[in-house]
């Protein structure tokens, strides 16, 4: 009589399939989960890429707006006496500073905070610390409001802001910083542009790879700084100017520069003319997403569009090498061109 049932060959069979069974389903769970946590970190890091481009084009095409005529473009503006906080600095639309070996550009932008308006002009001198100013209209003024004083051929203007508006008559009582250009007249028919609450911002990458807002607050001098986005790990910019020599109808970029140059060409770097003829500016975001690579440390080098030594726009590497690991992870690179409104409708 033969006995029925399994044999220990069939229970060892069975278990093999069994395992090799668990072993695949595991597999592919894992695969499911990498996949899942890789496209969701992608997706994040497209999210915070597409947030912070857009923010950084916001302000770019708002620069420039409303600070002045043209011959004060380049101008130094002083708010406060030497050694006071941010005591002076360009009137230009967008001033970038490079990163030391490939680490993360900053730039600063300028902009009225109010409506753009011709400039008023002075009917009677004006000497920085008088209790009066004197001008042919005082629409738009209103007591906060910072006005800026230049004079065609200075190379120096004054930022002061206003305590009071006389009814009636076209005068403001200005209030100026102790020690700011004291005795400096101005003529004349200068012109005293309302800037109203003045734009002045700064965007960096600090540490901790955020993206950072600093607005300057005129009338205390003290900056207040926000974060914007997370993961930004770098913020590369340039310049876009228009170097074709005489007076263009038809202004646009010629050439790409990480620096201000003497785009007429006269001669001198970055006065009034240079900055007439800065008309965009380039970025490139690298963003970084919050998975790390499950499969080896082996990411690319990032790249972007870059204007080379003679300004023409090349494939250009974007250096990671202040982070640790960095090619454990995954980047995208979001990178525009935002042209300066306020420049090319800008009276030349």
């Amino acid at each position: 009589m033969h006995a029925r049932g399994l044999s220990l060959v069939d229970l060892l069979i069975g278990l093999a399939i069994g395992m090799i069974a668990t072993v695949v389903i595991l597999n592919m769970m894992v695969m499911f989960d990498t996949r899942r946590r890789s496209a969701a970190g992608n997706a994040e890091a497209d999210i915070h890429a597409a947030f912070a481009s857009a923010a950084l084009a916001r302000e770019l095409r708002v620069a420039g707006n409303g600070l002045g005529p043209s011959s004060a473009l380049g101008c130094v503006t002083h708010r406060a006496a030497s050694g006071t906080p941010t005591a002076s600095f360009p009137l230009v639309p967008v001033m970038i500073t490079q990163g030391s070996q490939g680490l993360p550009d900053t730039f600063t932008m300028l902009a009225a905070g109010e409506q753009a308006l011709p400039a008023a002009r002075l009917i009677a001198p004006y000497a920085v610390g008088a209790a009066v100013m004197t001008l042919d209209s005082t629409l738009g003024i209103a007591e906060g409001t910072q006005l800026l004083l230049h004079t065609a051929g200075q190379s120096e203007c004054a930022l002061v802001g206003v305590a009071s508006v006389s009814m009636g008559a076209y005068t403001v009582q200005p209030v100026v910083a102790s020690g700011l250009l004291s005795g400096v007249q101005f003529p004349t028919d200068s012109a005293v542009q309302n800037l109203g609450r003045l734009r002045y911002r700064r965007f960096s990458v600090d540490a901790q790879q955020r993206l950072q807002q600093e607005s300057f607050d005129a009338a205390t001098g003290a900056w207040v700084t926000s974060t914007r986005v997370d993961s930004v790990v770098n913020l590369q910019l340039q310049y876009g100017f228009d170097t074709r020599t005489g007076v263009q109808t038809a202004p646009f970029v010629t050439l790409w520069t990480d620096d201000v140059i003497d785009a007429d060409p006269d001669g001198q770097t970055g006065d009034t003319d240079d900055w007439q003829r800065l008309l965009a500016v380039r970025f490139a975001l690298v963003v970084r997403s919050p998975q790390r690579r499950e499969e080896a440390c082996d990411a690319p080098t990032p790249t972007w569009l870059a204007g080379d030594a003679r300004g023409v726009l090349v494939a250009t590497d974007i250096s990671l090498a202040h982070l640790s690991q960095w090619r454990c992870w995954r980047y995208r690179v979001l990178q525009s061109e935002v042209p300066l409104h306020n420049q090319l409708w800008r009276d030349r």
